[in-house]
């Protein structure tokens, strides 16, 4: 699919250019030759009167120079003979040549024309004495207009290859975001099927033991009843997350809805929430130092959904006994949330990658779940017009969410230079 698309790019790219230099070409070449023929046009209506060597007038400073093209003129009287009257650069020893020259001249019905076999343009008048007929070489129109023909095939299929190239390499780069989003979708897609395979099958295989089932242990009917309860539960937390993923990429950063959030009094309650759960774990929850009244534009729940994921992804990967600390000031035009954990730091080679979907690192920090959680809180944070972004540094992973203030709610506030959450 992807390799058509770069032909098909490639292929439209060629013929519009190809049409174009075409059409370029075409009126080069014809402007040329017809420059070429009003020039001869030119010389033979200034040289047909004449009876001695032509001059051209020129304006600047009253130069005067001869005529370059070859020509030459002749007078037929009543009686049909042929005299040259004048002449400059052309040499007629040849009467009989002569001869069929002007006989040529005269075997059309029209008053000027060109004569290819002698490679000469005609511009015959009557006159009160007969004819007067004046001729002018072509020979060097001719052959500039070959050359500018064959100069400009040249160049134009130089051109078109040169194009070519460079609509290969257009084509791949402009391909690539395609190309990315192709292959996220199909890992998306296989990674989906990974996960929603495990509760099938225990779903699946409790199914198939209750149909036989005899009725004679509870203790199993119950066993194997919780065990689908279980996986369809785990099924329905992935469809949901997967809906939520889907409807984002679908609608994009939608703000319908939005409206004042106080960020600093959800903060506070998700602190409140996991504080247990922390001790629990054998971990130690902070209230680093959470700004009060910090409002922001945006969805209660999903900002909720936010801090929730980032608190949990806290109480996993802390280290046993290790310290969560969390954070929450202004900072410019924007709120600055960070959550870090005290524990191993997470590669620098990871920091982004953590934030696919599905991805799972190095399997110390493995836990539980789909690998979809940081994605869902990225999405969120797109969703509000900010950024999530992570950093490990010092023994700390923290992670970070900048979220837009509403205009005229900003309080500048010096940050420390140490950087330290």
């Amino acid at each position: 699919m992807i390799r058509q698309l770069r032909r098909k790019f490639v292929l439209i790219n060629m013929a519009l250019v190809t049409a174009l230099m075409v059409v370029i070409c075409l009126m080069l070449v014809i402007s040329t030759r017809d420059s070429l023929r009003a020039d001869s046009q030119a010389v033979l209506e200034r040289v047909i009167g004449e009876t001695e060597p032509s001059i051209w007038p020129f304006a600047d400073g009253g130069r005067r120079q001869e005529v370059a093209l070859p020509y030459f003129t002749v007078v037929i009287n009543p009686l049909g003979e042929v005299v040259v009257t004048s002449g400059q650069f052309y040499a007629l020893e040849d009467e009989q040549v002569l001869t069929d020259i002007v006989a040529a001249s005269f075997a059309s019905p029209q008053q000027t024309g060109t004569l290819a076999e002698y490679g000469l343009a005609y511009l015959r008048e009557e006159s009160g004495f007969g004819w007067r007929v004046a001729f002018v070489d072509t020979t060097y129109a001719d052959s500039t207009l070959r050359r500018t023909i064959w100069n400009t095939v040249t160049v134009g299929l130089g051109a078109l290859v040169a194009f070519f190239a460079v609509s290969v390499l257009l084509a791949r780069w402009a391909v690539r975001p395609v190309e990315q989003s192709w292959r996220q979708q199909r890992q998306f897609v296989a990674d989906a099927s990974h996960e929603l395979k495990t509760p099938l099958t225990v779903i699946l295989s409790s199914a198939d033991l209750l149909r036989g089932w005899d009725g004679e242990d509870r203790g199993e009917l119950a066993r194997w009843t919780e065990n689908i309860c279980a996986a369809g539960g785990q099924m329905r937390e992935l469809v949901e997350q997967l809906l939520l993923l889907a409807r984002s990429d679908s609608d994009g950063a939608s703000r319908q809805g939005f409206s004042a959030v106080d960020l600093s009094d959800l903060a506070q309650t998700a602190l409140l929430m996991f504080e247990p759960v922390a001790f629990e774990a054998g971990k130690v929850l902070e209230d680093g130092a959470v700004e009060r009244e910090i409002t922001v534009s945006g969805d209660a729940s999903r900002l909720k959904r936010l801090l929730d994921i980032l608190l949990d992804n806290a109480v996993k990967y802390a280290a046993p006994g290790g310290h969560i600390r969390v954070t929450l000031r202004r900072e410019g035009r924007r709120a600055l949330l960070c959550v870090a954990d005290e524990g191993e730091p997470i590669p620098k080679e990871e920091l982004e990658a953590i934030f696919r979907r599905f991805y799972r690192g190095d399997r110390s920090r493995s836990s539980p779940g789909f690998g979809l959680g940081l994605a869902i809180a990225r999405t969120i944070a797109a969703e509000h017009g900010g950024r999530l972004w992570a950093a490990s540094e010092e023994g700390w992973n923290r992670f970070f969410c900048a979220l837009p203030l509403p205009h005229g709610t900003e309080r500048r506030v010096k940050i420390a230079s140490s950087g330290k959450t």
